[in-house]
């Protein structure tokens, strides 16, 4: 079952699928960090990609293992039409539009590699999540990942904060933080390891910055609704009194684990 959360987050991605690759320059700087984390070319037979985004990530893995099967997951219909596109012609990837969640629950195949660049973070429930990938993976099978941390977007919600005079809480405040997450691959994996990643993007106005949010989907859901003009007048004041410009801090963990 799919919650009301997930279906809103869903329909985020699914409408900025189009704009997504175009805004999206810390996913992809991300999305080779996590390719220095994977086996060599010599390596998986069967790989799992747990939210596919748009394929940039897909194609890269279809290019290094090209003898590979890979099934390439997204549960937004937007994101699955444009890899669908992407890899047409691709052999050896099949990409599918599923709720990684769901079919990790339900799936009864091994795989050598799973990974997800970005996607993890938005799971309802993560310790669920990584219980079931180190059920999937084969005897020597590794799973890596990025996911972003509580700490992306801190600069907003505090400006939020300051300027609704309460706490403003964006999605990110629910994302795992390192301990958590070395605490839950702990119990999975005999050996991970969890690396932090922080990138500070500057833009040239606070529109820009709530527009990189919006045709990326990364916001998850809707900012406050009743922040007006005069709150974005405010809003933009704060940012230029507190850090002289407009910042956003990306807080990123690159994760491993293997059997």
């Amino acid at each position: 079952m799919v919650t009301s959360r997930k279906q809103r987050i869903r329909h985020r991605f699914s409408r900025a699928a189009r704009t997504y690759d175009a805004h999206a320059e810390v996913q992809k700087d991300l999305a080779q960090r996590l390719l220095r984390e994977l086996p060599e070319s010599s390596g998986p037979e069967r790989i799992l990609e747990i939210g596919c985004g748009t394929g940039r990530f897909t194609a890269l893995l279809a290019e290094r293992y090209p003898k590979a099967g890979i099934i390439a997951l997204d549960f937004a219909e937007g994101m699955v039409q444009l890899a669908g596109k992407r890899l047409e012609g691709t052999g050896n990837v099949s990409v599918l539009c599923e709720d990684g969640e769901r079919f990790l629950a339900g799936c009864t195949a091994a795989f050598d590699l799973i990974c997800a660049n970005s996607t993890l973070q938005w799971f309802d429930d993560l310790g669920a999540a990584l219980g079931h990938i180190g059920r999937l993976l084969s005897g020597k099978g590794r799973f890596a990942g990025v996911l972003f941390g509580p700490r992306t977007f801190s600069e907003l919600a505090q400006g939020l904060s300051r300027v609704f005079g309460q706490e403003v809480r964006l999605p990110p405040h629910g994302f795992p933080t390192g301990k958590h997450l070395e605490s839950m691959l702990g119990g999975i994996f005999p050996r991970f390891s969890v690396q932090e990643e922080l990138v500070r993007k500057n833009y040239g106005s606070l529109l820009d910055l709530l527009d990189h949010i919006r045709k990326t989907g990364t916001g998850g859901t809707q900012l406050p609704s009743t922040l007006t003009r005069g709150r974005l007048h405010q809003l933009e004041a704060w940012f230029l009194a507190t850090h002289g410009g407009f910042p956003a801090t990306y807080q990123a963990f690159v994760v491993r684990g293997e059997k």
